[in-house]
């Protein structure tokens, strides 16, 4: 007759080979990791803390915000889809990462779509279009006209090759008809400096981080890439009012984890994130900031609104023929 001892090792390596830090009656037990594939003030960054802040108290832990901008965002991506699947390493995954690097690395570090399971949706953004604040145009379709007249002396900022606002600006450039030199920055903060500096013409900037400068005097907004205006800034016309039709782009932020992460674990952190980004306080700021917050979404509903956008943009990435950096 088997020992007890014999029982109950038997008895125990049929049960589910899962962390004790990823069940659900024990999450989280330490710290969370929330990696941002951007730069400190950045877009994607100043809504990780907004997020992080909120949701401490209802989390017991700390959310430690960990900026990884290098690589056009795969560097992070990489980093959070290695992390042990335990739902204490968090990615804040943008259209950048999880949409554009996969036209845009050849090969992949890793294989993002099996790497990463979509979480919860936190908000959406589109970008500016801005340039100097005394800059001679002095609408939309008077900066194309400029453009036109001089093909290639403009130049167009943005953030890292293959992020949005590089996408943005090689889409526009094929869709307005013109020639604009193309200067991708390490930040787009960097790029928003030489625009101030005299060395950049223009660029497109994400809205939470655009309308500050331009409510600040130091640039002028020429078109949101919205399909309305901005609640936050009225007085900005969408660029479909200034000409280009159906030109609507941005980006969005989300939480993404490993793709082991057990199911009970991603339930609970989809249900936190919700609570915090749909109450009446945060959607009241993030719109402040430039963007709005979509209805809850569930881990299924999330994966399905990343594959439509793969499905739509990574042709229009592939077609301007940008690479990483």
């Amino acid at each position: 007759m088997p020992s007890r001892r014999a029982l109950f090792l038997a008895a125990a390596s049929a049960l589910p080979l899962v962390p004790r830090s990823a069940r659900a009656d024990s999450w989280p037990s330490q710290p969370i990791r929330l990696v941002v594939a951007s730069a400190a003030g950045g877009n994607a960054d100043v809504v990780a803390r907004l997020v992080a802040n909120a949701l401490e108290p209802r989390i017991g832990q700390r959310i430690l915000v960990e900026n990884l901008a290098a690589a056009s965002g795969m560097r992070a991506t990489e980093a959070v889809a290695r992390e042990a699947p335990d739902g204490h390493s968090w990615l804040v995954g943008t259209s950048s990462q999880l949409v554009h690097n996969i036209a845009l690395f050849d090969p992949m570090p890793v294989d993002i779509a099996r790497a990463l399971r979509g979480v919860a949706m936190i908000n959406e953004s589109p970008g500016v279009l801005v340039v100097k604040a005394d800059h001679p145009a002095r609408d939309l379709a008077d900066f194309i006209a400029r453009a036109k007249a001089a093909p290639g002396s403009f130049v167009m900022g943005s953030g890292p090759a293959g992020t949005t606002t590089h996408i943005m600006g090689l889409h526009f450039a094929e869709r307005a008809g013109i020639r604009l030199e193309h200067l991708p920055y390490p930040a787009g903060s960097q790029a928003m400096r030489d625009i101030l500096g005299g060395r950049v013409t223009a660029m497109f900037d994400i809205a939470v981080t655009a309308l500050p400068q331009i409510r600040g005097g130091a640039v002028r907004g020429l078109g949101v890439s919205s399909p309305e205006r901005l609640a936050a800034a009225p007085e900005l016309p969408t660029l479909v009012e200034g000409g280009l039709r159906d030109f609507v782009a941005g980006t969005w932020n989300s939480i993404a984890l490993p793709a082991g992460t057990p199911d009970v674990v991603v339930a609970r952190v989809n249900a936190l994130v919700n609570e915090v980004v749909q109450a009446p306080a945060m959607r009241a700021r993030l719109a402040e900031l430039g963007g709005f917050v979509p209805a809850a979404m569930t881990p299924a509903e999330v994966d399905a609104y990343v594959a439509r956008e793969r499905a739509l943009w990574i042709p229009v990435v592939r077609a301007t023929g940008a690479r990483a950096s």
